[in-house]
C-alpha cells in the first residue's frame, strides 16, 4: 500500500515536470528570436515542430506501455527529455532549436499516456477520482510552474537560456532514479510491435461521451496553445514592458486560476463542473479579445484569469466524465486518444494564428482567434444545456453504436 501511494505521487510528479518542461522555453521566444532575427511565424514554426511530434509519438507509441508497462517507457521519456534540455541549453541557432523542441515533443507524447494511466492504476482503493484529478491538474499547474519559474530564472540568474534547463534535466534524473525502484503499472503481453502502428484507441462505451465533451477540451487546448505561442509577445504590447517576467506572468493568469478552478469544481457534479467551464471560457474569451481592442492591461488579465478558470474546470470536467468509461487494459490508449485530440486542438489554431500576425497584426489575430473560439464552444454548450432532459447526457449510459 505505502509503495502505491508512493507510485502515484511519483508519478503525478513526473507528469507536472514534464507537462512543465514544455512551457519552459515560451518565456525565452522573444529573447530567441531578438538573438536569432525570428519573426512572428518562425516562433510559431517552433511550437508548431513541438505539438506535431507530441502528435505523432502519441498516435505511435501511445499504446506500447499497454504490453511492455509504463516504467520502459517513462524512462526511455525521461531519457529524450534530458536530451532534450541540453539540445537547449546549448542551442546555437535556430535549427537547433527546432530539433531540441521536436525531441521535446517525442519526449512528452511518450511520458503523457504512460504516466496518465499510471496514475488511474496506483489511486488506490477508495480513492477513486484522485488519478482523474492529477491528470486534469497536472496540465494548469505544469504550465504556470514552467513559464513563471522559467521568467524568474531568466530574469534573476546568469546564463538565462541554460539555467532553466539544466534545472529541469536535474528534476528529470531524480524522478527517473525513483522510478526504477517502485511499481510499473500495465502488463506484460504480446503485440508489442503491432501497437506501434498509428491507431486512435476509443473504447465504444466512451464514444457518445466523447462526442460532448472532447470539443470542450480541444477548446480549453486552443486558448492555452495560442497564450503558449503568442501570450508573451501580447502581454508585452499591452503592458509597454519588455520584461520577460511579464511574458511568464501572462501564462502565470490562465493556468494558475485553471489549477485553482479543478479544486473548487472537484466535488461539483459532472454537469455542471462542464457547464462552468464552457461559460467561463467563453465569458474570459470575450474579456480577454476586448481588453486587446481597448488597450486595457487590467482588463487583458483579468479576461486571461476568467478564460483561465474556463480551462481548468472545462478540461477537468471532460477528462472526469471521460476516464472512467474505459477499462483497465485501455486506460492509456484511451488517454492517447484524448491527448491526440486536445493536442490537434492546442497547435492547429495557434499555427494559423501565428501565421496572420504578419498579415492582419496582433489586434485583429487576437479578435479572430478569439471569436473563433467562442464559435467553437458554443455547440458544446448547447450539448450540455440539452443534457438536463436527458439525465446529464446520458454520459454513463449503455454503449452506444461507433458513428
Amino acid at each position: 500500500m505505502k509503495n502505491t501511494r508512493t507510485a502515484f505521487r511519483l508519478h503525478a510528479a513526473l507528469l507536472t515536470v514534464f507537462i512543465g518542461a514544455s512551457s519552459a522555453p515560451s518565456p525565452l521566444y522573444e529573447f530567441y528570436a531578438r538573438e536569432w532575427g525570428l519573426g512572428p511565424a518562425a516562433v510559431t514554426v517552433v511550437f508548431a515542430v513541438y505539438a506535431v511530434a507530441v502528435l505523432l509519438t502519441l498516435l505511435v507509441v501511445g499504446s506500447l506501455a499497454d504490453h511492455v508497462g509504463t516504467r520502459p517507457v517513462l524512462l526511455g521519456a525521461v531519457g529524450l527529455q534530458v536530451a532534450a534540455m541540453m539540445t537547449f541549453a546549448f542551442a546555437s541557432g535556430p535549427g537547433v532549436l527546432v530539433a531540441a523542441r521536436a525531441l521535446q515533443g517525442i519526449a512528452t507524447g511518450a511520458a503523457m499516456g504512460a504516466a496518465g494511466a499510471a496514475l488511474l492504476a496506483f489511486e488506490g482503493v477508495g480513492r477513486s477520482g484522485r488519478g482523474s484529478l492529477v491528470n486534469s491538474a497536472a496540465s494548469p499547474v505544469g504550465l504556470s510552474a514552467g513559464a513563471l519559474g522559467s521568467a524568474s530564472l531568466v530574469r534573476f540568474l546568469p546564463e538565462p537560456t541554460k539555467a532553466v534547463y539544466f534545472l529541469v534535466a536535474v528534476l528529470l534524473l531524480g524522478l527517473g532514479a525513483a522510478l526504477v525502484w517502485l511499481p510499473s503499472a500495465g502488463r506484460k503481453a504480446p503485440g508489442a510491435v503491432r501497437s506501434l502502428v498509428p491507431e486512435a484507441r476509443i473504447p465504444r462505451s466512451a464514444r457518445r461521451t466523447m462526442a460532448a465533451t472532447m470539443p470542450v477540451a480541444a477548446a480549453t487546448w486552443a486558448l492555452a496553445g495560442f497564450y503558449l505561442s503568442l501570450g508573451p509577445v501580447l502581454a508585452h504590447a499591452m503592458t509597454k514592458d519588455g520584461s520577460v517576467l511579464v511574458g511568464g506572468l501572462a501564462l502565470v493568469a490562465l493556468f494558475v486560476p485553471g489549477a485553482l478552478a479543478i479544486l473548487v469544481v472537484r466535488r461539483w457534479s459532472d454537469r455542471n463542473t462542464l457547464l462552468t467551464g464552457v461559460i467561463a471560457l467563453i465569458s474570459g474569451i470575450l474579456l480577454t479579445v476586448l481588453a486587446v481592442q481597448l488597450g486595457s492591461a487590467p482588463l487583458y488579465f483579468g479576461g486571461t484569469a476568467v478564460a483561465g478558470v474556463g480551462f481548468g474546470s472545462g478540461y477537468f470536467g471532460a477528462m472526469r466524465m471521460t476516464l472512467p468509461l474505459c477499462g483497465p487494459h485501455e486506460r492509456i490508449g484511451m488517454l492517447s486518444s484524448i491527448y491526440v485530440i486536445c493536442y490537434l486542438g492546442f497547435s492547429v489554431p495557434a499555427v494559423a494564428a501565428g501565421l496572420l500576425v504578419p498579415v492582419a497584426g496582433m489586434k485583429n489575430t487576437t479578435l479572430i482567434y478569439g471569436l473563433a473560439l467562442v464559435l467553437a464552444a458554443v455547440p458544446a454548450l448547447v450539448l450540455i444545456a440539452k443534457g438536463t432532459r436527458t439525465n446529464r447526457i446520458n454520459l454513463a449510459a449503455a454503449p452506444s453504436a461507433a458513428p
